[in-house]
């Protein structure tokens, strides 16, 4: 038998003796919260020895019927992540913006639309201002129709003074200057578009015949995807800039929700399908899950999975409480709520003298007595918080009846129904109770010596 097993079995073979004990020898009421020895006698303790004594909790393992809330979101830009890092998903909204280069105007090459003054030093007569055609042509005096679009500046000078040479209306040498006064700026802007990305990771830009892949590509990746495209159909490289509204928490909404786990021990979630749950902790399920969600998206989550509902972490609350019982954790936290929901103390419950029946990851109980009373006078400093399995007593004002404690509380509120099965043997004071489950039989003598307050355990000591 492993360590967590004999943990089991020594619970509940001394965990009845260990409360008759305590209840008969540390009776007296208390104004906080101590823990109880063997023999009944109390010491002073804080919350954060609770905590040490009660060891870590153990990861809970999902079980069938347990509810699972799982919420998904991408992940946040953290300290130390490269800028523009995000990689582009399907649905989201783009605001893509082309505008002509700055800087570089030597190199610039006159597109349809631009309007391009012509200035002759030695003849201002033929001073004229000129929009390039969609056909890439403007029309000149005496030469007629010049083709502009697709040559620079210079090179449209080095044309016309070639041809205005050829006509002799000009004495000596044309001296011409050309200027591009204004680039076609609406030609850009007809090409700016707010565009959602496709389901097929695409977009399409007005006058860019050509679907430009970008689903998964960085914003800087995109935007040079976008430039190589234009430049296709443009004279010169436009910049290009874009802006993402990213979609993706959007789509993901429909994941989020609660799942409950199935009697096959599975999960079903949205977009992902069936994963395994039970017999395993929420953690390790999240971690399955942030796996198959790597095929999902090009980015990474933030994936959470909190149990909301544990069929398996029960309490156990007794004695002086309108209905004893097993309760689920979750719907009282606190050692006053699972009174409450137990159907609150009657008029015999002691609430000063409460006891905590804990038992630690190791195996070993622990039992803390504290004062309830308070939690009603708006004091809740006394009002220990559960865990898993705890054992909630509210003892009576006067216990003069050993057997009557025996059989009417112990048998009701330690779980050995259905568990380990154990008959024990309590003595207390003169009179001697059998207690036996319906199981497995198992025995263990817990004596309590007359006239010494002491108490043994198979294995343990006697305390003179």
């Amino acid at each position: 038998m492993n360590a967590e097993g004999r943990g089991r079995v020594y619970w509940a073979a001394f965990g009845p003796a260990l409360l008759a004990v305590t209840l008969l020898a540390g009776c007296a009421a208390t104004d906080h919260t101590i823990v109880l020895d063997p023999v009944g006698e109390g010491q002073d303790i804080t919350q954060a020895e609770i905590d040490e004594m009660s060891g870590t909790d153990q990861a809970y393992l999902l079980q069938v019927g347990d509810k699972v809330s799982l919420q998904f979101r991408l992940r946040e830009f953290r300290e130390g992540d490269v800028p523009w890092n995000y990689r582009i998903e399907v649905g989201d909204n783009m605001e893509v913006r082309l505008t002509a280069p700055m800087g570089d105007t030597e190199g610039y090459k006159i597109d349809v639309g631009d309007l391009i003054g012509i200035s002759f030093l030695n003849n201002w007569p033929l001073n004229s201002n000129r929009t390039v055609r969609p056909d890439g042509f403007i029309t000149m005096p005496e030469i007629g129709d010049v083709k502009a679009a697709g040559l620079t500046p210079l090179a449209l000078r080095k044309k016309l003074t070639e041809l205005y040479a050829k006509t002799g209306i000009i004495e000596g040498e044309p001296r011409i200057t050309v200027n591009v006064d204004f680039a076609n700026a609406d030609r850009l802007e007809n090409m700016s578009r707010d565009i959602v990305v496709r389901p097929d990771g695409k977009i399409r830009i007005p006058s860019i015949n050509t679907d430009v892949p970008i689903a998964g590509l960085t914003v800087q990746e995109a935007g040079d995807a976008i430039k190589k495209e234009a430049e296709k159909v443009l004279k010169n490289k436009p910049d290009v800039n874009l802006i993402v509204f990213p979609a993706i928490n959007q789509s993901l909404l429909s994941m989020n929700g609660v799942v409950t786990v199935r009697p096959d021990g599975r999960v079903s979630v949205p977009k992902i399908g069936e994963v395994q749950a039970a017999g395993y902790s929420a953690e390790e399920v999240r971690k399955t899950i942030t796996e198959a969600c790597e095929a999902l998206t090009f980015n990474a989550m933030d994936i959470s999975a909190d149990v909301v509902m544990a069929t398996g972490a029960r309490i156990f609350v007794g004695g002086e409480v309108g209905n004893n019982g097993v309760y689920p954790l979750e719907g009282a936290p606190s050692a006053f709520q699972a009174i409450l929901m137990a159907g609150g103390p009657t008029n015999a419950s002691r609430l000063n003298s409460v006891l905590v029946i804990r038992r630690n990851p190791n195996g070993k109980p622990y039992v803390f007595k504290t004062n309830l009373a308070n939690v009603l006078k708006g004091s809740t400093e006394n009002d220990l918080m559960l865990r898993g399995f705890d054992v909630v007593y509210v003892p009576k004002k006067l216990i003069s009846r050993a057997n009557l404690f025996v059989e009417q509380y112990i048998e009701e509120i330690v779980p050995f129904e259905n568990s380990l099965g154990v008959t024990g043997s309590y003595y207390m004071n003169t009179q001697k109770i059998e207690s036996k489950s319906k199981n497995n039989n198992f025995s263990s003598g817990v004596t309590l010596l007359p006239g010494s307050g002491g108490v043994t355990l198979p294995g343990v000591f006697t305390n003179p």
